[in-house]
């Protein structure tokens, strides 16, 4: 349930004891018929008000009732919007909720209500704040960041994620910029981190168009933009892979770089992209491939993942940082795009060969 606005409230308040049309227009100096059409017709609808005479009205049991509510719900948002900016975590709010308010909310509830708060409170003063951002590499791996986990609102920039690298690392360039960030973790585990700036908001629209194309300066820029944007955009929604698979009395171990894009606007693009670099990309549903070992060797020298980045969902290799299982297969990839020397042996111990060689990456 939303809060009325104030100035809303306050009319409602004066009829907490009877009151004339013609008085409340006068005390809160609104024109007598923009006070009905805008304010009156609305609260008889809502059942607010109970009718004396004729222009006069008094506040029913279900108006006190919505004005008690919207109390609360204002020591609610108070509370929350601070204990938020001081980054307290769900637990801690949940505790100081039941001790000063007596109210028990659910990790969802706390994530949405804070998010709209944000909004509403934060972006008033700090949409039109100057930005000083140099358009660097460091700008274009948060631009791969925000294509691959983020979204772009009319008045904020979001990044969501899970690995703590990835967002510690996001959050040290938005301070850089002078920016602040507001990080909201939700029920799933991941983090929500959001800049309320609508200099920002446009600064990305003109090379992301609103996540729908990318800018001429992206595709056919500087070739180390172009690689540091990649880095971003693969550290969100990219990841080396290992595959083993039987084959006659051997095994087959085999690694490509996988992306996943969701977008098919953005497929030709991304593509174009990588084979203007120099690299020989195949799309496979909703991901674009690199199998060759010219292109591993090539991405683990010129690309890579940002720095702490883990891969997240793997049966075997979870929890091990991207760029050291991309060391691990540039170095061992053989002329026929298969791993060397591990062809026999039991899947187990191919898998245990493996975890050994990346502890000493």
């Amino acid at each position: 349930m939303r809060v009325l606005l104030k100035k809303t409230r306050d009319i409602l308040k004066l009829w907490s004891k009877e009151n004339s049309i013609k008085d409340v227009s006068n005390i809160m100096g609104i024109p007598y018929k923009k006070l009905i059409d805008n304010y009156l017709k609305k609260f008889w609808k809502n059942d607010y008000l109970d009718k004396i005479s004729k222009g006069r009205y008094i506040l029913n049991k279900k108006g006190k009732s919505k004005i008690n509510q919207d109390l609360n719900l204002l020591k609610l948002e108070s509370l929350l919007l601070k204990l938020s900016k001081k980054r307290f975590t769900n637990e801690e709010i949940k505790k100081e909720l039941k001790s000063k308010l007596n109210l028990e909310l659910t990790d969802s509830s706390i994530f949405s209500k804070i998010s709209r708060l944000r909004k509403l409170y934060e972006i008033k003063h700090r949409r039109i704040k100057e930005i000083n951002i140099n358009i660097d590499n460091n700008f274009y791996e948060f631009l791969g960041l925000i294509l691959s986990d983020g979204y772009i609102g009319k008045y904020e920039v979001v990044f969501t994620n899970k690995d703590y690298n990835l967002i510690s690392y996001y959050k040290s360039m938005i301070k850089k910029w002078g920016q602040k960030t507001y990080q909201i973790k939700g029920e799933s585990g991941a983090s929500r981190l959001s800049t309320c700036s609508i200099n920002l908001v446009a600064l990305v629209n003109k090379f992301l168009d609103k996540k729908e194309s990318l800018s001429d300066d992206i595709l056919n820029g500087k070739i180390n933009y172009q690689n540091c944007f990649l880095r971003g955009l693969y550290s969100g929604d990219g990841c080396i892979a290992i595959s083993i698979t039987p084959r006659k009395e051997k095994w087959r171990v085999e690694s490509f770089i996988s992306l996943a894009v969701f977008n098919d606007k953005l497929m030709p693009s991304l593509i174009g992209l990588l084979k203007s670099l120099g690299y020989n990309p195949v799309f496979d549903k909703n991901q674009i491939r690199m199998h060759k070992k010219e292109d591993i060797k090539k991405f683990y020298k010129e690309i890579g993942f940002i720095k702490g980045g883990k891969i997240r969902q793997s049966q075997y290799w979870r929890g091990y940082e991207k760029n050291q299982v991309l060391k691990y297969v540039a170095n061992y990839m053989g002329s026929d795009n298969e791993l060397k020397g591990l062809k026999k042996g039991t899947k187990e111990e191919i898998i245990k060969h493996i975890k050994t060689q990346l502890t000493r990456m």
